[in-house]
């Protein structure tokens, strides 16, 4: 889905979709703000005679239904695309701080008319009138009274979409961390990692130096034959918590999958993201492990590493390539060491 760039004209269509959601109870998450900001963007004819149709039938829009109608129309559009799926979110959390804004001067800007407006016939009343003129400012005293009652139910109404829009953004975040995050280690994952590459080559020229090391669990697979799958997550559970203590900023530790780590080293040197590697490696493999379940002690868990660092002209998956086969030489060399790629 592509969203407008015109700020403006994107507010107006999610300054309409609030009250709507509003009116038929919708609830108020991104799925179904994107649903009726796409409605009012008229952006998909078939998607809005659906929603019609769903309004009319329901009287609001239940959930599946919306869940359905938004993997319809609006995923086909991103699937396989993981930079239009980043866009996609950037570009929903830059209309709704948008929309929050506008709402925020609006609401000041209304309240300010209305009270200069009392201020002025306020002042009126208090000169003495002549009698043809009075009958017809007592008329604008009442259409401007009323105009002020509607202005604050207005108000009211912007205070409810201001709340509704803190709550999206919310989610918005909440959202973007959890599709950033591996849920069993608390680590990023591999989305993050292809985030901050891309991010570091845009902003760096090739004289700064990044390196980049994997690390894999020895003989995990064997680990989780013998022990079992949950006392397997426990240990990559324990990694995590290595890696996150041992890794300070600029470090980045990484889930690559399965029982593969990853650590982003911008403005590592070779050498140093060596000793890094070495430094996890040891503390790693000096940790006793015991099954809480049986009380049998646990081989030591070790791990092989690769490292390289980023050469002139290399997009990320060479990167990795050469890490992965320094990885291969210390499994191949007997496990539990760090091998270098240059």
């Amino acid at each position: 889905m592509n969203f407008s760039d015109n700020s403006d004209q994107a507010a107006d269509y999610l300054r309409q979709a609030v009250p709507t959601m509003v009116k038929y109870k919708i609830v108020p998450n991104p799925l179904n703000y994107t649903l009726w900001y796409s409605y009012y963007a008229q952006a998909f004819p078939t998607l809005n005679k659906e929603l019609d149709q769903t309004i009319e039938r329901y009287g609001t829009c239940p959930s599946d239904v919306g869940e359905a109608l938004f993997i319809q129309h609006i995923i086909p559009l991103n699937k396989g695309s993981e930079k239009q799926l980043q866009s996609f979110h950037k570009a929903f959390s830059h209309i709704v701080d948008n929309l929050s804004v506008s709402l925020d001067n609006t609401a000041k800007e209304t309240t300010g008319y209305s009270q200069a407006l009392m201020d002025n016939l306020t002042m009126l009343g208090a000169h003495d009138l002549d009698t043809a003129i009075k009958p017809v400012l007592e008329r604008l005293n009442e259409n401007a009274s009323a105009i002020c009652l509607a202005n604050e139910e207005f108000q009211g109404q912007l205070v409810s979409a201001q709340t509704e829009i803190s709550m999206l953004k919310a989610e918005l975040e909440q959202t973007k961390k959890e599709a950033n995050t591996d849920s069993l280690t608390g680590l990023s994952n591999r989305r993050v990692l292809e985030s901050i590459y891309h991010q570091f080559v845009e902003e760096h020229d090739d004289s700064d130096e990044l390196a980049l090391i994997i690390m894999d669990i020895d003989k995990f697979k064997l680990f989780n034959d013998t022990h079992g799958h949950l006392l397997g997550d426990q240990i990559l559970k324990f990694v995590g918590q290595l890696l996150r203590k041992e890794c300070k900023e600029p470090l980045v530790p990484v889930r690559f999958g399965g029982e593969e780590f990853a650590l982003f080293c911008p403005r590592y040197s070779l050498e140093k993201a060596h000793q890094i590697a070495e430094n996890i490696r040891v503390k790693l493999s000096l940790i006793r492990f015991n099954n809480k379940r049986t009380g049998d002690k646990i081989p030591p868990i070790t791990a092989s590493f690769g490292v390289t660092i980023k050469k002139h002209g290399d997009i990320l998956n060479n990167v990795i390539e050469r890490a992965d086969q320094a990885l291969y030489a210390a499994k191949s060399a007997g496990r539990n060491q760090v091998m270098l790629a240059n």
